[in-house]
């Protein structure tokens, strides 16, 4: 288990049980219900999702476990359930989602768990927006189709990915806009295209302008980086930094390739100032995310 904040497990009264992928607003409705003392148990699997570990703390107003689905996989429910109780013995309150299954194989469900569970069971219904269930499934299907705005309100925030700074080619300080690259590995990253975002260094936030994928004009490599449009922007602040995040607000285009760097480079001014005017017509500022 990976305890994201500094807790003592006999603090720990309340769990919400779950995956709890992306921390949308299904989940938050589960968090709602877990009183003194709880916190969430995220049981994760170990491959690309929209908030992979620790981050979920950041959208989460309780503190964060994170159980690796490899360590329980082959655990009965029963065992499973003994295994939370021998490590958080305060333990008197469970919470879960209407679909939550767990167990070998997935075997039992919420009413099981009531059986087997000796503290209360409480089991959250289904949330829907828009006539649909909030399921992470449907997020990153809004994601996948360049819809960051359709998964912001799911979300109850704009989609966000963070990482490594690393280097790029370089082409963008010399003969373009220079960028900032990340290397965001677990993140799931939206639709190829041109995005109006936030990017966060050293927590401060800039307005900026946002690529995810192959760059098509130059060396056709996979790439996630960010063009910081920020006018009082000091580059001094974050020229050193070794980490960022990006919030896409919404997509300006696809993904696609040009005659020659000039034609890229007319184009990125119009995709800057279409950022530019998205940004300011937003309601959401930095300091909300």
């Amino acid at each position: 288990m990976n305890i994201c904040s500094i807790i003592e497990k006999s603090s720990v009264k309340a769990f919400a049980l779950g995956g709890f992928d992306g921390l949308h607003i299904a989940h938050r409705a589960i968090i709602n219900r877990l009183g003194e003392g709880g916190a969430m148990l995220a049981i994760e699997h170990n491959r690309v999702c929209l908030t992979p570990g620790c981050v979920r703390e950041r959208f989460c107003s309780v503190p964060v476990v994170i159980l690796p689905l490899e360590q329980v996989r082959e655990l009965t429910p029963r065992e499973f359930i003994a295994l939370l109780q021998s490590e958080f013995v305060n333990l008197k309150r469970l919470v879960v989602g209407y679909d939550f299954r767990f167990g070998k194989d997935r075997a039992a469900g919420g009413e099981e768990l009531k059986k087997i569970f000796s503290g209360e069971t409480i089991i959250v219904p289904e949330i829907t927006f828009g006539g649909s269930a909030v399921h992470a499934a449907r997020i990153r299907s809004l994601l996948l189709d360049g819809n960051v705005r359709g998964a912001a309100r799911l979300l109850n925030r704009p989609h966000l990915v963070e990482g490594e700074i690393v280097r790029g080619q370089g082409l963008g300080s010399e003969r373009l806009y220079p960028t900032i690259n990340l290397s965001t590995r677990l993140f799931l990253a939206p639709q190829d295209g041109v995005y109006a975002s936030w990017t966060e260094i050293n927590e401060k936030c800039y307005r900026s302008v946002a690529f995810v994928g192959r760059r098509l004009s130059a060396d056709g490599a996979f790439s996630i980086e960010t063009h910081i449009i920020e006018k009082n922007a000091n580059s001094d602040e974050f020229a050193n930094a070794d980490r960022a995040a990006i919030f896409f607000i919404d997509r300006i285009r696809g993904n696609r390739r040009f005659d020659d760097l000039e034609a890229l480079k007319e184009q990125i001014k119009k995709d800057i100032y279409a950022a530019t005017d998205i940004l300011a017509q937003e309601e959401l500022k930095c300091k909300d995310l």
